[in-house]
Protein backbone atom coordinates (compact mmCIF):
# COMPACT_ATOMS: atom_id res chain seq x y z
CA UNK A 1 0.00 0.00 0.00
CA UNK A 2 2.98 2.31 0.43
CA UNK A 3 3.26 2.40 -3.37
CA UNK A 4 0.12 4.53 -3.55
CA UNK A 5 1.44 7.23 -1.16
CA UNK A 6 3.48 9.20 -3.77
CA UNK A 7 0.37 9.26 -5.97
CA UNK A 8 -1.74 10.60 -3.11
CA UNK A 9 0.68 13.50 -2.68
CA UNK A 10 -0.55 14.77 -6.06
CA UNK A 11 -3.55 16.02 -4.11
CA UNK A 12 -1.37 18.96 -3.07
CA UNK A 13 -1.42 21.71 -5.66
CA UNK A 14 2.28 22.62 -5.46
CA UNK A 15 3.24 18.99 -6.04
CA UNK A 16 0.72 18.55 -8.85
CA UNK A 17 2.15 21.56 -10.70
CA UNK A 18 5.49 19.79 -11.23
CA UNK A 19 5.60 17.46 -14.23
CA UNK A 20 8.29 15.33 -12.62
CA UNK A 21 6.10 14.57 -9.64
CA UNK A 22 3.09 13.89 -11.82
CA UNK A 23 4.98 11.15 -13.66
CA UNK A 24 6.36 9.83 -10.35
CA UNK A 25 2.82 9.67 -8.99
CA UNK A 26 1.59 7.76 -12.05
CA UNK A 27 4.60 5.42 -11.86
CA UNK A 28 3.93 4.51 -8.23
CA UNK A 29 0.19 4.20 -8.77
CA UNK A 30 0.77 1.65 -11.54
CA UNK A 31 3.38 -0.06 -9.37
CA UNK A 32 0.81 -0.38 -6.61
CA UNK A 33 -1.75 -1.87 -8.98
CA UNK A 34 0.76 -4.41 -10.30
CA UNK A 35 1.63 -5.60 -6.79
CA UNK A 36 -1.89 -5.44 -5.35
CA UNK A 37 -2.80 -9.06 -6.22
CA UNK A 38 0.30 -10.29 -4.36
CA UNK A 39 -0.73 -8.50 -1.18
CA UNK A 40 -4.42 -9.31 -1.49
CA UNK A 41 -4.85 -12.45 -3.62
CA UNK A 42 -7.65 -12.18 -6.18
CA UNK A 43 -9.85 -15.25 -6.56
CA UNK A 44 -11.78 -14.31 -9.70
CA UNK A 45 -10.04 -15.91 -12.66
CA UNK A 46 -10.91 -13.13 -15.13
CA UNK A 47 -9.54 -10.38 -12.91
CA UNK A 48 -6.48 -12.47 -12.06
CA UNK A 49 -5.74 -13.00 -15.76
CA UNK A 50 -6.11 -9.27 -16.36
CA UNK A 51 -3.51 -8.48 -13.69
CA UNK A 52 -1.14 -11.10 -15.12
CA UNK A 53 -1.30 -9.44 -18.55
CA UNK A 54 -1.15 -5.97 -17.03
CA UNK A 55 1.95 -6.89 -15.03
CA UNK A 56 3.64 -8.39 -18.11
CA UNK A 57 3.20 -5.24 -20.18
CA UNK A 58 3.90 -2.90 -17.27
CA UNK A 59 7.34 -4.51 -16.97
CA UNK A 60 8.10 -3.10 -20.41
CA UNK A 61 6.91 0.40 -19.46
CA UNK A 62 8.67 0.51 -16.07
CA UNK A 63 12.10 1.74 -17.19
CA UNK A 64 10.77 4.18 -19.85
CA UNK A 65 8.52 5.79 -17.22
CA UNK A 66 11.40 6.21 -14.80
CA UNK A 67 13.70 7.54 -17.53
CA UNK A 68 11.01 10.12 -18.28
CA UNK A 69 11.12 11.14 -14.60
CA UNK A 70 14.91 11.46 -14.74
CA UNK A 71 14.74 13.46 -17.97
CA UNK A 72 12.17 15.89 -16.57
CA UNK A 73 14.24 16.33 -13.41
CA UNK A 74 17.40 17.12 -15.41
CA UNK A 75 18.43 20.25 -17.28
CA UNK A 76 20.69 21.28 -20.13
CA UNK A 77 22.59 18.67 -22.19
CA UNK A 78 21.81 15.89 -19.69
CA UNK A 79 18.08 16.42 -20.15
CA UNK A 80 18.41 16.08 -23.94
CA UNK A 81 20.62 13.03 -23.56
CA UNK A 82 18.16 11.22 -21.29
CA UNK A 83 15.28 12.00 -23.65
CA UNK A 84 17.32 10.55 -26.54
CA UNK A 85 18.11 7.43 -24.51
CA UNK A 86 14.43 7.14 -23.60
CA UNK A 87 13.41 7.37 -27.26
CA UNK A 88 16.07 4.81 -28.19
CA UNK A 89 14.85 2.42 -25.50
CA UNK A 90 11.25 2.66 -26.67
CA UNK A 91 12.22 2.09 -30.32
CA UNK A 92 14.49 -0.77 -29.29
CA UNK A 93 11.71 -2.40 -27.28
CA UNK A 94 9.30 -2.13 -30.20
CA UNK A 95 11.77 -3.60 -32.70
CA UNK A 96 12.77 -6.42 -30.36
CA UNK A 97 9.17 -7.33 -29.53
CA UNK A 98 8.16 -7.30 -33.19
CA UNK A 99 11.11 -9.42 -34.24
CA UNK A 100 11.59 -11.83 -31.34
CA UNK A 101 8.34 -11.82 -29.37
CA UNK A 102 7.68 -11.18 -25.68
CA UNK A 103 9.29 -14.28 -24.15
CA UNK A 104 12.69 -13.68 -25.75
CA UNK A 105 12.53 -9.88 -25.42
CA UNK A 106 11.48 -9.61 -21.77
CA UNK A 107 14.83 -10.33 -20.06
CA UNK A 108 16.77 -8.22 -22.57
CA UNK A 109 14.44 -5.23 -22.15
CA UNK A 110 14.30 -5.54 -18.37
CA UNK A 111 18.07 -5.88 -18.02
CA UNK A 112 18.80 -2.91 -20.29
CA UNK A 113 16.13 -0.75 -18.65
CA UNK A 114 17.30 -1.42 -15.10
CA UNK A 115 20.92 -0.63 -15.99
CA UNK A 116 19.93 2.64 -17.71
CA UNK A 117 17.85 3.79 -14.74
CA UNK A 118 20.71 2.99 -12.37
CA UNK A 119 23.24 4.85 -14.53
CA UNK A 120 21.19 8.05 -14.76
CA UNK A 121 20.20 7.86 -11.09
CA UNK A 122 23.90 7.84 -10.23
CA UNK A 123 24.48 10.75 -12.63
CA UNK A 124 21.61 12.74 -11.10
CA UNK A 125 22.83 12.11 -7.55
CA UNK A 126 26.43 12.92 -8.54
CA UNK A 127 25.38 16.24 -10.04
CA UNK A 128 23.45 17.01 -6.86
CA UNK A 129 26.50 16.29 -4.70
CA UNK A 130 28.73 18.45 -6.91
CA UNK A 131 26.60 21.56 -6.35
CA UNK A 132 27.17 23.68 -3.27
CA UNK A 133 23.67 25.17 -3.14
CA UNK A 134 20.36 23.50 -3.93
CA UNK A 135 16.77 24.60 -4.28
CA UNK A 136 13.85 22.71 -2.76
CA UNK A 137 13.19 20.66 -5.90
CA UNK A 138 16.80 19.45 -6.09
CA UNK A 139 16.75 18.51 -2.41
CA UNK A 140 13.57 16.50 -2.89
CA UNK A 141 14.98 14.72 -5.95
CA UNK A 142 17.99 13.58 -3.90
CA UNK A 143 15.54 11.33 -2.00
CA UNK A 144 14.16 10.03 -5.30
CA UNK A 145 17.63 9.26 -6.68
CA UNK A 146 18.50 7.38 -3.49
CA UNK A 147 15.22 5.44 -3.72
CA UNK A 148 15.94 4.49 -7.33
CA UNK A 149 19.47 3.35 -6.57
CA UNK A 150 18.23 1.15 -3.75
CA UNK A 151 15.17 -0.27 -5.55
CA UNK A 152 16.71 -0.84 -8.97
CA UNK A 153 19.99 -2.03 -7.50
CA UNK A 154 18.11 -4.67 -5.51
CA UNK A 155 16.01 -5.57 -8.54
CA UNK A 156 19.13 -5.99 -10.66
CA UNK A 157 20.53 -8.48 -8.13
CA UNK A 158 17.24 -10.42 -8.09
CA UNK A 159 17.06 -10.33 -11.89
CA UNK A 160 20.59 -11.67 -12.30
CA UNK A 161 19.98 -14.42 -9.75
CA UNK A 162 16.80 -15.43 -11.59
CA UNK A 163 18.88 -16.10 -14.70
CA UNK A 164 20.92 -18.74 -12.90
CA UNK A 165 19.98 -22.40 -13.43
CA UNK A 166 16.96 -23.24 -11.29
CA UNK A 167 18.87 -26.09 -9.69
CA UNK A 168 21.33 -23.59 -8.22
CA UNK A 169 21.19 -23.28 -4.44
CA UNK A 170 21.97 -19.56 -4.70
CA UNK A 171 18.46 -18.70 -5.88
CA UNK A 172 15.41 -18.90 -3.66
CA UNK A 173 12.12 -17.57 -5.05
CA UNK A 174 10.54 -16.77 -1.67
CA UNK A 175 13.65 -14.92 -0.48
CA UNK A 176 13.68 -12.95 -3.71
CA UNK A 177 10.04 -11.93 -3.25
CA UNK A 178 10.76 -10.85 0.32
CA UNK A 179 13.79 -8.81 -0.75
CA UNK A 180 11.83 -7.27 -3.61
CA UNK A 181 8.94 -6.11 -1.43
CA UNK A 182 11.22 -4.77 1.28
CA UNK A 183 13.19 -2.73 -1.26
CA UNK A 184 9.97 -1.57 -2.95
CA UNK A 185 8.50 -0.41 0.37
CA UNK A 186 11.66 1.46 1.38
CA UNK A 187 11.87 3.08 -2.06
CA UNK A 188 8.25 4.23 -1.75
CA UNK A 189 9.00 5.69 1.71
CA UNK A 190 12.08 7.55 0.43
CA UNK A 191 10.19 8.88 -2.59
CA UNK A 192 7.32 10.02 -0.37
CA UNK A 193 9.78 11.76 1.96
CA UNK A 194 11.27 13.61 -1.00
CA UNK A 195 7.90 14.78 -2.28
CA UNK A 196 6.86 15.73 1.25
CA UNK A 197 9.99 17.84 1.61
CA UNK A 198 8.94 19.77 -1.50
CA UNK A 199 5.18 19.96 -1.11
CA UNK A 200 4.12 19.87 2.50
CA UNK A 201 7.07 21.72 3.97
CA UNK A 202 6.68 24.29 1.22
CA UNK A 203 3.12 24.90 2.38
CA UNK A 204 4.41 25.78 5.84
CA UNK A 205 7.21 28.04 4.73
CA UNK A 206 5.29 29.63 1.89
CA UNK A 207 8.29 29.36 -0.42
CA UNK A 208 7.70 28.13 -3.94
CA UNK A 209 9.93 28.19 -6.99
CA UNK A 210 7.76 28.83 -10.06
CA UNK A 211 10.44 27.67 -12.52
CA UNK A 212 9.32 24.09 -11.81
CA UNK A 213 5.63 24.75 -12.20
CA UNK A 214 5.46 23.85 -15.87
CA UNK A 215 8.47 21.89 -17.04
CA UNK A 216 10.50 20.76 -14.01
CA UNK A 217 13.66 21.71 -15.87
Amino acid sequence: MLCFVPFLFLGFKKVRQVNTYRVIGIYWFLNGLVNLPMLRPIQTEGIRNFFVRFSAWYDLADAPLMLLVLALASSGPLRKQVFLVLAGLIVGEAVLLAGKGYTYSWPVIIGAGVVLVLVYSVVGLWQYLMKMEHDRFENSMAFVYAALLFAYGTYLIIFLLSLLPKSSNTYNLQDSYLLYYISLSLAAVLTSAGIWSYGLRGRKTGSFSPRYSSSSS
